[in-house]
C-alpha cells in the first residue's frame, strides 16, 4: 500500500511558512511566489507543456480558461456524461452548453463533426484518454479545444500526455484526485504564451492596474498549498503506478458478471475510478438489487468498520461501489433547457449499465481481497 501523504508533505509546508517572504518572488502581477512559481512550472513540464497557470479549484481552472478564450455567447460542446463543472461553468462563463453523446468503449466524448462548433471541453473521462484524433481534427477545423483532465492526471495515448493535445489542459487537486494541493486547488496548463497571459491576469483581479478593460477575480492558490503539491508532485509517479497495479489487479479477478473497461493496447489509464458494466444477461437480478444485496453483505463483513455515507453505497470511507453517474447532463433540471435533439443513445444507455469501483486508491492487497471476495459471493448468491 502507498501512503497517500508523508513527512515530505508536511515539511514542505512548513517551510513555505517559515520561509516566507515578500521579497520572494512576487510581483506587481502576483505571479505567486518561488514555490507556486516551481509547481506550476514542474506540473506543465510533467504533462509535456511550458506554462501551468494554478488556480484555487478544478471548476475555476474550467471558468478562467473558458473566459480566456472568449467562449461568451458561443456553443460549446460537453459530453452527456461528465462532472456538473463541466457544464456550469460554460454557463457561469457566458457560453451555451451544447450537449454530444459517448463513446461506448471509452465513454469520453464522441463528438459529431457536421455540428459547427467553435469550442469543446472534451473530457478524459475516469482515467480514460479521449480520441485524441478527436481532437487533433477539432483543432483542425478551427475549433479551440480544453482539455477536462480533472480525472486522468498522468493518463497518455500513444504516449501523449493528457492535457498536451488541444489548446489548454485544466486539472483538479480536489482531494479526490491523484494528487492534491490540501483539499483543494487546480491549474491551466498550455503552450499558448498569449491564453496564459490572460489566463494570469482573470485569476488576479484583471490584472495589472493599468489601462486593461478586462474584469478579473480572485482565484489564486496559496505558496502552502503549492508547497504541498509540489511534494505531492514528486510522488505522482509512484502514485499512478500503485493506481494501476491495484486496478489491473481488481480487473483481472472480478466476478463474470461485472465487465472490465475496455483499454486499448495504446492508452495508459490513470484508473482514478474503475468504470465497469453490470452484465445483465448473466442473472435477472437488476443492477440496482445486485448492489442492494452487496450492501447488505459488506456490512456483514465489515461490522466493526466506521461508517461513512459518502455516496450511499460507503461502508468504509473511500471504498466505494456504486452505479456511477445517476444521470445525463441535459436531465440535471437547471440544464435541461439547453438539452438539443441530438442522438445521446451511448450516454442513455451507460447509464443502465455502468458499475464504478473506487477501491483500489491507496489501498492494500489484503483490503482489496476483502473487497472483492465480498463481490464474488453476492455474485454467487444471486445465481444460486
Amino acid at each position: 500500500m502507498i501512503k497517500r501523504f508523508g513527512q515530505d508533505e508536511i515539511d514542505a509546508v512548513i517551510n513555505s511558512i517559515s520561509k516566507a517572504s515578500l521579497l520572494s518572488g512576487y510581483t506587481n502581477k502576483f505571479l505567486g511566489g518561488e514555490i507556486l512559481q516551481k509547481f506550476e512550472k514542474d506540473f506543465a513540464r510533467f504533462h509535456n507543456c511550458k506554462y501551468g497557470i494554478s488556480v484555487n479549484s478544478g471548476t475555476s481552472a474550467l471558468f478562467v480558461s473558458q473566459l480566456a478564450a472568449g467562449v461568451k455567447n458561443n456553443k460549446v460542446a460537453v459530453p452527456s456524461i461528465t462532472f456538473t463543472s463541466t457544464t456550469s461553468q460554460v454557463i457561469a462563463s457566458g457560453g451555451i452548453p451544447t450537449f454530444t453523446d459517448i463513446d461506448p468503449k471509452s465513454y469520453c466524448m464522441d463528438f459529431n463533426f457536421k455540428n459547427k462548433i467553435k469550442f469543446a471541453i472534451p473530457v478524459h473521462l475516469l482515467g480514460h484518454p479521449c480520441n485524441f484524433e478527436m481532437i487533433k481534427k477539432m483543432k483542425e477545423d478551427g475549433m479551440f479545444v480544453i482539455e477536462d483532465c480533472a480525472q486522468a492526471m498522468g493518463a497518455k495515448n500513444k504516449n501523449k500526455m493528457v492535457g498536451s493535445i488541444g489548446d489548454c489542459g485544466v486539472f483538479s487537486f480536489q482531494e479526490t484526485k491523484h494528487i492534491t494541493t490540501l483539499g483543494e486547488g487546480g491549474i491551466i496548463i498550455t503552450n499558448n504564451e498569449e491564453f496564459a497571459e490572460k489566463c494570469r491576469k482573470i485569476r488576479n483581479h484583471g490584472e495589472y492596474y493599468k489601462d486593461d478593460n478586462s474584469i478579473g477575480y480572485n482565484f489564486r492558490l496559496t505558496e502552502a498549498q503549492a508547497a504541498f503539491g509540489l511534494a505531492q508532485l514528486k510522488r505522482l509517479p509512484d502514485i499512478l503506478k500503485n493506481f494501476r497495479k491495484n486496478a489491473n489487479y481488481i480487473l483481472n479477478n472480478l466476478p463474470k458478471i461485472i465487465l472490465p473497461p475496455i483499454i486499448p493496447k495504446e492508452i495508459k489509464h490513470s484508473f482514478l475510478i474503475l468504470g465497469c458494466k453490470y452484465d445483465k444477461t448473466q442473472t435477472k437480478i437488476s443492477r440496482e438489487k445486485f448492489l442492494e444485496k452487496l450492501t447488505k453483505n459488506r456490512k456483514k463483513f465489515l461490522a466493526n468498520e466506521e461508517i461513512s455515507d459518502i455516496k450511499g453505497l460507503n461502508f468504509r470511507p473511500g471504498k466505494i461501489i456504486s452505479s456511477g453517474y445517476r444521470t445525463t447532463q441535459y436531465n440535471i433540471p437547471i440544464y435541461k433547457k439547453y438539452r438539443t435533439k441530438t442522438n445521446t443513445e451511448n450516454a442513455e444507455k451507460f447509464l443502465k449499465e455502468s458499475f464504478f469501483l473506487d477501491i483500489h486508491r491507496w489501498r492494500s492487497q489484503e483490503e482489496i481481497d476483502e473487497e472483492l471476495r465480498i463481490l464474488d459471493m453476492t455474485s454467487q448468491e444471486i445465481k444460486e
